[in-house]
């Protein structure tokens, strides 16, 4: 140190003029005793000369070092770094020597004896007048003592793992769902399972007591933060098992949601000594100021971090002056605390504490009572936690740090790292659930490698934006990664340029994996847009298709299309018939039929029912959307087998072509479905394609059904149809669900009313043996306000088809019946059986249960005699479901009314059914008897109905006889009535009424 004494900072440089020496000097004098002072260490090097040597050092520096000023002037600072110093900070104090420029870095030295030690350095340039680098200034600060307290921390805690791991009794902790978070080796050793096997368990997995299962589920649903409890455990012994004692002692921590369970056996003295002697090691090392007192509030424990933290060495000591409520700044607090605890309470809080010298101190408290088994207090524990800023600071940042950490590793999402040229520098492990690869097999790669080629270059856009805007997040739509399989994931990303960031120094990309929500949008809009049976196109990504190519017509005058309307013939009587999975199924075959027959770049859709449309693109004339529909009728009409069934189909197919004329997309669609009807019209199994004249008469049809609702409801409103059950079209029937009457357009015609728009018509029925007169058959005539007498073969078929047929036919039977009263009122004879009229019952009143009601209700509004009234129903009709056709006829049979089955002969009648049927008459159709010739060929088809008629016990009605030849030829084979123009047309009721008067014989 002698050199020490002259050495001054003048040595720096020289100083002016004579006049200026003396002012100098003391300046310099000045300068050296505050250098002397600091209790910094300070060094100056020379920047010019080689190895920056050190031309200048201050006490401190001697101190801190352990080297005088002479083994230090003229070295290089390096001659104090160790083996274990960090090369790399070395390596940031030669580069900033190098250039000039100042630096801040915390280094590991070694003093002169050999012992290590920690500084903070921080480095300045100093230039001359003309900005010439002549001297660097190293200032020194001395943090031993502060890493040494952190390694001690930490030294603190590896020390109380390790004496948890040696405590005797068992030690667990455990999650507030009551499983297992881990336990230590004492515990693990007693069932003969490694640690790991507890970690997710039950508590209970084991068969552990009902006692300590109830402690721990009460412990977690109470308030208190620490409890201790004595429980009754099965203890092993080289016998099997004996009864014995745990005392538990839990603790809750992480702000209540797990807890430490220490469980002492305490089963004999022995051990409940040591483990009392290992449980007072445990508090002595804990960092937290613990203190016990007695039931009575005496203290008799403090651990030393509670003699450290109040400045009392000694429990006898802190008991003398006054105990626990000595330390509390607050009477009031201490009051409170003392009570609640000492009620058997806990108490947890902040408070404000004085030590013995009279130091404020701001103390997490932990307060509970210690309790026996059987809940007596015995005492009290204090538990207290130094907050102050530096160490609340602290340990906010480990814990924020370790959440950090846990939370990236244990990301959903992926977290990258990326360099500034996107090569991986960190990826979480959630990427090798996600992705597949092995995190060796990421890190130093191109994440561009990976990207799929068609977003590359959008990628690649939003990376250079990146770049370009640091610490701004940037967002990255969906683009596909490539997964280790060779799949496509899809993947959302924010990224963040931190290149700049000292912590981080990369690009930080947070990518989410959306493949499962993309693919579910993709069924979505698939499931939206296609028909669920046959996954064919439905009506809504048809129009769209259809209005693109109505665009593009209307953008290129030469680009023309077609669109084909195709419905199924007869496909209700499959679906009835053999079920509705048998018509489901051939819809499917029907559907992968048409598929077939398609061009690429044309559509076919399913719009519900059996009802399917084609598109049929880039055509060349109505020739080619002709020759198209042709292949697809012959397709349909391959024979195919379903549920071992041969079934035979076919189908009728409107054709509209594209033309100048139509406005918007759907009129053409309206045509084609137009077509289509007309083809149905004109027999079925073939095409139609659509002409102007076919829109007329479907207008004409429109405003004919509109004009024949009208009528109905007037019908139902003027003639009383709610007297017998029906109640008006509007509300019951399926007209009025159809369009209420209120919405009705007013018809352009009507110029004047009726009394009535409908009028029953009555043909006779003969009895062939006598020539008379035995009945009718009625038949309802509409008079069209316009029109006038309307044929039931325009409107019959519109009735049934809309259901205005049940409230009419209602009527009919109503004036039918009324007629019979009338004329059983003028006492006309007709043989010796009473007149009857025949009354045709539709295939919709048939359907409908209801109509047995409506049919009592009128039989008992008219009073008509039951044996006047005959029902007349198809034979189509009734073979359509034979049982529940049967059912129906009996029920009719029971009112006494006798049945007809009418046009016999024309449907599809099975012999098992009908004899099982209540038939009365058999009605041969007149198709039948108008091919008998005079020579009586074909008459074989007639003689066989006749005689199994007889067979079954039924009568014969021929109708359609219009020649004296057809009426001989009945009579020779034994036929009982006919009916035909050969007697009479259709009758109004006057005119009937003249023909009974009459009494004309045949």
């Amino acid at each position: 140190m002698g050199d020490r004494e002259n050495q001054s900072i003048s040595n720096l440089g020289e100083v002016g003029g004579a006049d200026d020496r003396h002012t100098a000097s003391d300046a310099v004098w000045l300068r050296d005793r505050a250098l002397a002072a600091t209790s910094s260490g300070i060094v100056i090097a020379d920047a010019n000369a080689p190895d920056f040597p050190i031309i200048y050092c201050n006490p401190a520096f001697e101190r801190m070092t352990g080297y005088c000023a002479s083994e230090i002037l003229g070295r290089n600072c390096r001659f104090l770094q160790g083996p274990d110093t960090d090369r790399t900070t070395v390596a940031n104090i030669r580069e900033a020597l190098r250039q000039g420029r100042e630096l801040q870095v915390t280094i590991k030295n070694y003093r002169k004896d050999g012992t290590a030690f920690w500084n903070k350095l921080s480095l300045s340039p100093v230039r001359d007048d003309s900005g010439n680098l002549t001297h660097f200034v190293g200032v020194q600060f001395d943090l031993s003592e502060r890493i040494g307290v952190q390694e001690a921390l930490q030294q603190a805690n590896d020390q109380l793992q390790t004496i948890l791991e040696a405590v005797p009794g068992t030690v667990s902790w455990v999650s507030s769902d009551l499983r297992y978070l881990g336990v230590n080796q004492h515990l693990a050793k007693l069932h003969n399972l490694p640690p790991s096997a507890f970690i997710g368990q039950d508590i209970g997995f084991l068969g552990a007591g009902s006692d300590f299962h109830s402690f721990v589920a009460e412990f977690f649903a109470g308030d208190a933060t620490e409890a201790v409890k004595e429980l009754s455990a099965k203890v092993k012994t080289d016998g099997g098992q004996s009864a014995g004692h745990y005392l538990i002692v839990a603790q809750k921590y992480d702000r209540g949601k797990a807890a430490c369970l220490v469980g002492i056996d305490i089963t004999e003295r022995k051990r409940a000594e040591e483990a009392l002697v290992l449980t007072r090691k445990a508090l002595e090392s804990s960092s937290d100021a613990i203190g016990i007192s007695d039931a009575f509030g005496t203290h008799i424990y403090q651990n030393q971090a509670f003699s450290q933290l109040f400045e009392w060495e000694t429990a006898q000591e802190f008991k003398l002056a006054g105990g626990i409520a000595t330390v509390f700044a607050d009477s009031a607090v201490a009051s409170e605390v003392l009570d609640t605890v000492a009620q058997g309470y806990s108490w947890s809080g902040e408070v404000t504490n004085r030590t013995k010298s009279g130091k404020i101190l701001q103390v997490l408290l932990r307060a509970d009572a210690i309790k026996d088994r059987t809940g007596k207090i015995i005492g009290l524990i204090y538990m207290n936690t130094d907050i102050t800023d530096r160490k609340r600071t602290e340990q906010e940042l480990r814990q924020r740090e370790k959440r950090f950490r846990s939370l990236i590793e244990n990301a959903r999402d992926i977290i990258v790292i990326l360099d500034e040229k996107g090569f991986c520098r960190y990826v979480s492990p959630s990427q090798e659930r996600i992705l597949g690869y092995p995190t060796a097999e990421v890190l130093g790669k191109s994440v561009f490698e990976l990207i799929h080629p068609d977003e590359l270059p959008m990628v690649d856009q939003v990376f250079q934006g990146i770049i370009q805007m640091p610490r701004v997040g940037l967002g990255l739509a969906e683009y596909r990664v490539q997964h280790k399989d060779g799949s496509w994931c899809v993947l959302e990303a924010v990224a963040t340029n931190l290149l700049e960031e000292p912590s981080v120094r990369g690009i930080v990309v947070n990518c989410h994996d959306v493949t499962e929500r993309k693919v579910a949008e993709d069924q979505l809009l698939h499931d939206a847009l296609h028909d669920a049976l046959t996954e064919l196109p439905n009506r809504a990504l048809f129009t769209d298709r259809l209005g693109q190519a109505f665009a593009r017509a209307q953008r290129h005058p030469s680009y023309q299309f077609a669109v084909l309307f195709l419905d199924l013939d007869r496909f209700k009587v499959i679906n009835d018939s053999q079920g509705h999975r048998t018509g489901d199924r051939l819809l499917v075959t029907v559907a992968r039929r048409l598929l077939t027959c398609l061009r690429p770049g044309d559509t076919v859709a399913r719009l519900g029912g059996d009802e399917f449309v084609i598109l049929l693109e880039e055509i060349h004339g109505v020739d080619e959307a002709i020759a198209q529909a042709k292949e697809i009728l012959k397709t349909i009409e391959r024979p195919l087998y379903l549920e071992g069934n041969k079934v035979l189909i076919t189908a009728s197919i409107g054709i509209a072509l594209s033309t100048d004329k139509y406005q918007w997309p759907g009129d053409i669609l309206r045509d084609a479905d137009i077509a289509m009807y007309r083809a149905k019209a004109l027999g079925k199994a073939r095409y139609e394609v659509f002409t102007s004249a076919m829109h007329t008469r479907a207008v004409a049809l429109m405003h004919l059904e509109h004009d024949l609702r009208e009528s109905v409801e007037e019908l139902n409103l003027n003639y009383s149809i709610l007297d017998f059950g029906c109640g008006t079209a509007a509300e019951n029937s399926p007209m009025g669900e159809i369009e209420p009457k209120l919405e009705h357009p007013k018809s352009q015609f009507a110029p004047f009313k009726l009394e009535c728009p409908f009028t029953v018509y009555y043909q006779p029925i003969v009895c062939l043996k006598s020539g008379s007169v035995i009945g009718f058959e009625a038949l309802v005539r509409w008079l069209h306000p316009e029109r006038g007498l309307v044929s039931p073969m325009e409107f019959i078929a519109m009735a049934e088809e809309t259901g205005l047929i049940t409230p009419l036919g209602l009527w009919v039977l109503n004036e039918s019946c009324r007629q019979i009263i009338k004329w059983q009122s003028l006492n006309l004879s007709v043989g010796n059986s009473p007149l009857t009229v025949a009354v045709n019952l539709s295939a919709r009143q048939f359907a409908q249960p209801e109509s047995i009601e409506q049919i009592k209700q009128v039989l008992q509004e008219t009073g008509v005699d039951t044996r006047c009234l005959k029902l007349e129903i198809t034979e189509s009709v009734v073979m359509e479901d034979g049982e529940a056709a049967a059912a129906m006829l009996s029920q009719l049979r029971e009112l006494g009314i006798d049945l007809c089955i009418d046009d016999f002969g024309t449907g599809y009648s099975s012999l098992s059914y009908l004899h099982k049927f209540p038939i009365n008459i058999l009605k041969v159709d007149r198709s039948f008897v108008s091919r008998i010739g005079e020579t009586g060929e074909n008459l074989e088809i007639v003689r066989a109905i006749v005689m199994l008629a007889r067979s079954l016990g039924m009568e014969v009605v021929a109708e359609g006889v219009e020649t004296a030849v057809q009426l001989a030829q009945m009579r020779a084979i034994g036929c009982e009535y006919g009916q035909g123009y050969f007697f009479s047309k259709p009758l109004d009721s006057e005119a009937a009424t003249a023909l009974l008067q009459r009494s004309p014989k045949w």
